[in-house]
């Protein structure tokens, strides 16, 4: 099979991606203006307790990410019979984390008094915090199902599914924020549990698509496989690295947005409505490394080497034009968009801590995209814990002692300035790995053992020549 990586593919690819991770940015989006018509408190609340929850949330969504790298892969190779069997692996995945994270969902006020917030932010954070960990199922099996789709290519079923949870999650927050039409009204609550029906909702359709249709049908996904203990313990081996990784960095956003919250619930607002802004062009970065660990994934079970180096260079500049309207309208229109977030008569009181803001997070743009493409790529080729340990070395050897020295010196600008350093010198690591030729070596060896078991003798080993002949970065 003859992987496609023209421009052309690579845009038909990713940009329903785009589309469907701006639907999950936009969900947020949507709970931060919706709830920032109850007031600032109200804002800071929900900003934490979103922040929190995604850390806890984090290790289970990157573990869920080994199911595009190995049904890319076999996809790529031509082994239908075992992108079935990834999915399935997946889904048992998905159950524990979210019995797991049922579990742990009573913890959230403790966490919360750790923070040291104010009173009533706690409150709201911990009632948000609550109900978004405790239906945490919901999200894990939508992320199954969406890794499998990006998987084989078919990226715009994601993007529908992810569209329809956007207008739930717009018509169920205002029903259960504002008790319209006769519902309970949970206030800033109400977001996280319009957001868990949304989830919960669309997963089922998009775990329905794969059991009842040709798409699971013609790769052995629509009937239940059994948990296989060797394919487990390949895909925990891509997938772990990616979960700690995401957990260790979202730690430290955590630690970020504690120190952010003793400084008040003004600075916080600011803080909460930025991150969201800037989260548009955080999740097209994201979007773009979910299209290369698709396609780097599906090149490398091809055997198409060479191409899945040309595929990180291509994906790259393509992002670097989105980032430039990104930066754009952080620079021209920092006003309008703050206006999205915050109630007229507060504005004035919250506006003046955010402009900075979206100066700095222009200054990151650039630096964020390689970071998250080049992890992308080395997703693809499971090669992991490289960056893993970039992530865990930068952000807590960096990135959070510089924080408290920071933020202890120069405030709310100094603290967000410690983005700067973290985003340079993780993509400025991760480029050099990309550079040299051990991530494709592993990718291209990661289904050997398969290969071998379905032809009663090894495939000939990959023939892996100037690989450093075409630098991305």
């Amino acid at each position: 099979m003859k992987i496609d990586i023209s421009y052309r593919r690579i845009l038909a690819l990713t940009g329903p991606v785009v589309i469907t991770q701006m639907t999950h940015t936009a969900m947020g989006v949507i709970d931060t203006m919706m709830v920032g018509r109850l007031g600032v408190v109200a804002l800071a609340g929900v900003g934490l307790g979103a922040i929190i929850a995604w850390w806890c949330l984090s290790f289970f969504v990157g573990l869920l990410q080994g199911v595009n790298t190995f049904v890319a892969q076999f996809f790529g190779a031509g082994r239908r019979d075992r992108v079935g069997v990834s999915f399935w692996q997946g889904l048992y995945v998905a159950v524990a984390a979210g019995v797991a994270l049922l579990a742990l969902s009573p913890l959230s006020a403790w966490v919360f008094s750790l923070t040291q917030a104010s009173p009533e932010t706690q409150a709201i954070a911990t009632d948000y915090t609550e109900v978004r960990m405790a239906a945490a199922i919901g999200l894990m099996i939508f992320l199954v199902a969406e890794n499998y789709y990006r998987g084989l290519g078919r990226t715009e079923i994601p993007m529908r599914a992810g569209l329809v949870q956007l207008v739930l999650n717009c018509g169920l927050n205002y029903l259960f924020i504002f008790g319209a039409y006769g519902f309970p009204e949970l206030g800033p609550a109400g977001a996280a549990v319009g957001t868990v029906i949304a989830q919960f909702v669309v997963a089922m359709g998009l775990l329905a698509g794969v059991l009842l249709t040709s798409m699971g049908r013609n790769y052995g996904a629509s009937r239940p496989r059994p948990f296989e203990s060797a394919l487990m313990g390949k895909m925990l081996r891509v997938s772990v690295p990616i979960g700690i990784q995401v957990f260790m960095e979202l730690g430290g956003i955590s630690v970020f947005t504690a120190l952010i919250a003793r400084l008040g619930d003004s600075q916080m607002a600011a803080t909460n409505a930025v991150i969201h802004a800037w989260s548009l062009s955080y999740m097209l970065a994201v979007a773009l490394a979910a299209g290369s660990t698709t396609l780097v994934g599906q090149c490398l079970g091809a055997k198409q080497l060479q191409d899945a180096r040309r595929v990180v260079g291509r994906v790259l500049r393509l992002g670097y034009l989105g980032m430039a309207a990104m930066a754009v309208l952080y620079v021209g229109f920092p006003d309008r968009l703050m206006g999205l977030f915050v109630r007229e008569a507060e504005l004035g009181e919250v506006l003046p801590y955010a402009r900075p803001l979206f100066l700095i997070a222009v200054v990151c743009l650039v630096f964020d995209l390689q970071f998250n493409v080049l992890s992308g790529a080395l997703r693809g080729a499971g090669d992991t814990a490289y960056t893993m340990w970039v992530n865990i070395g930068v952000v807590w050897g960096v990135f959070v002692p510089l924080l408290f020295v920071a933020t202890r010196s120069w405030g709310l600008i100094g603290a967000w300035s410690c983005f700067i350093v973290h985003v340079m010198l993780m993509a400025g690591l991760l480029a050099l790995r990309v550079r040299g030729r051990v991530w494709i070596e592993r990718g291209a060896a990661l289904l050997e053992a398969e290969r071998s078991g379905s032809s009663g003798e090894a495939d000939s080993p990959p023939q892996i020549e100037d690989l450093r002949s075409s630098p991305v970065v």
